[in-house]
């Protein structure tokens, strides 16, 4: 320390009094020392606040919830212990009267704190079953730990697991897709591996194929994710039992169809969680790279089959008829973007609700399927039928005796049987199970209890006389008897006759049969698929040359006059396209009239009103019937690229003749 004059640098100073003596207890402090004391004690103050706080009010807080998500993870676990109780009593995978099959297997486990349990179960024969329970215990570390594993007597021979040899259909890249979305499950049965695990057998069961083995994982807080690798792929699973829904895959090869197994995946899966029982969306699809069959592009296996609509049921499905070997199908489904699954519920109530008034709008369209191919549908079906018969029938000046051919439905009947004079209906029908399905399904197609003054259904009207026969030899059977009988208007309602036209097998001689049973007025209507466009290719087009093949037959077999017409209501997924045929070139009166006016007064006249007095068409009318007679430029241009030296293109403008 440094020393000035005897005296030290840090000696306090003190300030002299008035009276010159000195004040001993003053003290001056400096501006930066009060500022760093307050400074000081802010920061204290806050400290202790902040640990006050965090000690009074956010710990316990804090503890509360941290104890209540225990308490829930607790709880969740033990309805998941309660569910599945003993978990070695998950089932092994069992082949009865079959080998084992050779395979080797890898696998690699991957830590995750989200697994509360992982188990596995591996195939086994029916006599190791009866033996040892095969258990493999999964742990955290990846390791597997066995019990025991099955043995394999590499030199057995090996059979193919259908149980025929020589089956390369197992090993083509292509197979078929099952995907099953179902809600409204009991939680109890979602959080249970072993009913869960017993399901997935019964399903691999009772589609035949062979499980090698499968794994499951117990989720936290809750779920179960199982994986099933079959011979023929695999089969997995996931639910949310809170949330009462499980997802559902399975994919095999080979050609063995899953669409019966729905209804059973459906029940085994579907454990009701409460009144309103499951509700499942599910959809199936071929994948792959293999050979499509004819059956697997056609409109069943669009929709609804292969698309995740929101309601869809199978009503019937008849997989080989016993007279013609059709399949049959009909489903009840929702249409897409027209209707949901939620008005569909309120629309079964009585509430007062708009759905619930207006049932009919809300109900499930109802489709006809035969050979996979699109034929009727509920919610278009008037306006078909009613297209494809009373142009023709308005058209000839008194039809007294029709003629219709594969109409087997009942819905053209019903519109023939609206006509005032009409004596005589015969149909002709290819394949009877087409009726006794209609009959079953479709009962508004058969109901005339809306005309006035004929029997309530219509295939009890005395007029009706229904034969079971194939088209042609019926046809051919009358030319050969040389019968008189004649008919004013004949409607064919099968397309075969028209996409598969060809006279190199004889077919073509179905048109001169058809000419000689009609009256020498008589008018043939047929539907001939869905409409051409301009940028159609008429030459080489296999879609349509059969349709062009057909109308050149009708020319050249007593048809002077034919005419095409569209309707874009029916419910396909194009306009369709109807043709009538005419044995007289005269001019016609209700297809050349001008007037919209005339043709109402004409419907009105020929047509049979409703028990009130109206009328009982509903689609059809005079503006109708007059758009009907101009045929699109479409058509006509289409035709005459592949027929420009046809008659029909130098006299008229496409397959309308010159008036």
């Amino acid at each position: 320390m440094a020393l000035q004059n005897g005296k030290s640098k840090n000696t306090r100073s003190v300030r002299n009094t008035s009276d010159g003596e000195t004040d001993p207890y003053r003290v001056n402090v400096s501006l930066r020392f009060m500022v760093l004391s307050m400074v000081s004690c802010l920061l204290l103050a806050f400290a202790v606040g902040r640990i006050a706080r965090m000690l009074l009010i956010v710990g316990p807080q804090q503890a509360i919830v941290e104890l209540h998500a225990a308490l829930r993870e607790h709880q969740e676990q033990q309805e998941r212990d309660e569910g599945r109780k003993d978990i070695m009593k998950l089932p092994n995978p069992t082949l009865k009267n079959k080998p084992i099959p050779i395979t080797v297997y890898t696998s690699m486990n991957f830590d995750t704190a989200r697994s509360t349990t992982i188990n596995s179960r591996w195939v086994v024969s029916e006599q190791d079953e009866e033996e040892n329970n095969k258990v493999c215990k999964g742990t955290m570390s990846g390791k597997n730990d066995c019990q025991a594993e099955p043995e394999i007597d590499l030199r057995a021979e090996q059979q193919p697991a259908n149980g025929t040899e020589g089956d390369d259909e197992l090993h083509l890249p292509a197979g078929q897709h099952l995907l099953m979305d179902i809600r409204n499950v009991a939680a109890d049965f979602l959080a249970s591996e072993e009913r869960l695990a017993n399901a997935m057998l019964d399903v691999v069961g009772d589609c035949g194929l062979t499980l090698l083995s499968y794994h499951c994982h117990g989720l936290t807080p809750s779920g179960v994710s199982c994986v099933g690798v079959l011979l023929e792929s695999h089969v997995s699973f996931h639910t949310w039992p809170s949330e009462g829904v499980v997802t559902l895959d399975l994919f095999t090869c080979g050609s063995q169809s899953l669409l019966p197994i729905v209804e059973r995946v459906e029940r085994l899966f579907g454990v009701p969680r409460n009144a309103d029982g499951p509700e499942t969306v599910w959809a199936y699809k071929v994948r792959g790279f293999g050979d499509e069959t004819e059956e697997e592009l056609t409109d069943l296996f669009t929709f609804p089959i292969g698309t995740m609509t929101e309601y869809k049921k199978e009503l019937v499905s008849i997989e080989k008829t016993s007279q013609n070997n059709n399949r049959i199908d009909v489903y009840d489904v929702l249409r897409p973007v027209f209707q949901n699954y939620e008005q569909y519920k309120r629309s079964l109530l009585d509430d007062g609700s708009y759905e619930s008034r207006y049932k009919e709008i809300f109900q499930p369209d109802r489709i006809l399927f035969v050979n996979g191919v699109l034929q009727s549908r509920r919610s278009a079906e008037v306006p078909y039928h009613e297209a494809l018969v009373h142009p023709a029938m308005m058209a000839h000046k008194s039809p007294s005796r029709v003629l219709l051919l594969n109409c087997g439905g009942g819905a053209a009947l019903r519109e023939v049987l609206k006509h005032k004079g009409v004596e005589k209906v015969t149909l002709i029908e290819e394949e009877p199970e087409i009726v006794r399905v209609s009959k079953k399904f479709f009962p508004g197609y058969h109901d005339c209890s809306g005309i006035q003054g004929i029997p309530s259904n219509c295939w009890d009207d005395p007029r009706v006389e229904l034969i079971y026969d194939d088209v042609y030899d019926w046809a051919e059977a009358q030319y050969e008897d040389d019968t008189d009988e004649e008919f004013d208007v004949i409607i064919l309602d099968d397309i075969y006759y028209v996409e598969e036209f060809s006279e190199d097998e004889g077919d073509g001689d179905l048109a001169e049969l058809l000419s000689d049973l009609l009256a020498p007025d008589g008018i043939l209507a047929a539907q001939v698929g869905d409409v051409p466009t301009l940028e159609t290719a008429a030459l080489g087009n296999p879609d349509m040359q059969g349709r062009f093949d057909f109308i050149e037959d009708l020319e050249s077999n007593g048809f002077v006059r034919i005419v095409d017409y569209e309707e874009g209501h029916l419910g396909f997924s194009h306009p369709w396209q109807f043709v009538i045929a005419f044995k007289t070139g005269e001019p016609n009166e209700a297809w050349d009239s001008t007037y919209s006016s005339w043709h109402n007064m004409h419907v009105d006249q020929r047509t049979l009103p409703t028990p009130t007095g109206d009328s009982s068409l509903l689609h059809f009318d005079g503006a109708v019937m007059k758009g009907y007679s101009y045929p699109s430029k479409a058509s006509g241009v289409v035709f005459c690229r592949g027929y420009p030296e046809s008659r029909f293109c130098k006299e008229g403008r496409g397959i309308e003749t010159q008036r």
